[in-house]
């Protein structure tokens, strides 16, 4: 269900009163509901939660934090003049109540934050976590991710935000839909197993599933949604090289459609996207510049390479157990080049 200015002004409203302690089972019930009809709404909770959370000057930052949500949005914040009298009061009046409630909540709870109400587990570079959330999703964190979600129990939706990768197997609940939040994407399930990557430094946010089905949505492009089937994966690019300005100059995100990426191993057969979470790291001729950022991810170690040709060598693995040193023995065989290791400092040459 497209996000039209109706639902927009009702959600932004929900989510006021939601915030304000003073929502009824009746509109939680009709939040939730919206939330998972429309995924990429979950990014107006930053524009209420933002105002609601800010602790500097209250009337005049909290309008300020509204004008850049509406830049960020467009003409989603924007509402239509037949409808004055209806859409924009409701919607004006959600902003006036939240900014005045902003300034209440801040006298009475100074000390919390945006980030009271969540619980964050993190993973180091060179660990691997697995975890169950409180709904008994069960959930693999791969290396150099944090994971942080909030209290299933008394909120209308599951909300988990991600940084870095990670695989979900999630419990099915259809009254309160199951929503992943990266920098570059909103994902809403209710039962399914996928694995998402969006580490900060990567050029690419990656969704991939297993079973069952998901829609993704993209941020500051809501009305971009994507459905994925079994075995299939997204591929968001957001390196600048790859935005592309549309007639009116704004930026058009690309993405990629495809499949699992099965690698054959001698008599076994892999899914590249998550076989990491057997503690198993497959590559399939992937250039030695592609894979340093994952293998200082895997054994927690910063990797330096001074001469340009060895970034281009390109090689096939299935690491299992092999420590560092090892791999770089077995490297050194297909392609040659020389190494030093000093603690977690490598230096390739």
């Amino acid at each position: 269900m497209p996000l039209n200015n109706m639902n927009n002004n009702r959600i932004i409203i929900l989510l006021t009163r939601k915030m304000a302690g003073e929502i009824s089972d009746r509109e939680q019930e009709e939040l939730s509901k919206l939330l998972a009809e429309n995924p990429e709404a979950i990014y107006y909770e930053e524009f209420v939660s933002e105002l609601w959370h800010h602790k500097e000057d209250q009337s005049s930052d909290a309008s300020l934090a509204y004008q850049r949500h509406k830049k960020r949005f467009g003409e989603q914040l924007d509402f239509d003049s037949a409808e004055k009298k209806n859409t924009f009061a409701y919607g004006l009046a959600a902003c006036l109540l939240c900014l005045v409630l902003t300034g209440i909540f801040w006298k009475l709870f100074l000390t919390e934050s945006a980030s009271d109400a969540f619980t964050e587990i993190i993973a180091e570079k060179g660990v691997r976590k697995k975890l169950h959330l409180p709904d008994g999703t069960a959930v693999w964190l791969n290396a150099d991710s944090r994971l942080s979600y909030n209290d299933f129990e008394k909120e209308g939706e599951r909300l988990v935000n991600l940084t870095g990768e990670a695989y979900f197997d999630v419990t099915k609940n259809k009254h309160k839909p199951f929503i992943i939040k990266t920098d570059k994407l909103a994902i809403s399930v209710l039962g399914t197993a996928f694995n998402v990557k969006a580490y900060p430094n990567d050029q690419q946010t990656e969704a991939t599933l297993i079973s069952g089905a998901i829609e993704l949505a993209i941020k500051d492009r809501p009305k971009e949604k994507i459905q994925l089937k079994p075995s299939e994966k997204v591929e968001v690019l957001h390196n600048d090289q790859v935005i592309k300005p549309n007639k009116k100059g704004e930026g058009s995100l690309v993405f990629t459609l495809s499949n699992l990426s099965k690698v054959q191993m001698k008599d076994q057969e892999y899914i590249q996207e998550t076989s990491w979470i057997e503690n198993k790291l497959i590559f399939k001729n992937e250039r030695m510049e592609e894979l340093l950022p994952k293998l200082e991810r895997w054994y927690n170690v910063n990797i330096r390479i001074s001469d340009p040709k060895i970034r281009q060598y390109r090689y096939t693995a299935n690491i299992a157990g092999e420590d560092i040193k090892q791999l770089l023995d077995a490297m050194q065989l297909v392609k040659p080049f020389q190494y030093k290791i000093e603690e977690q400092e490598i230096l390739i040459y």
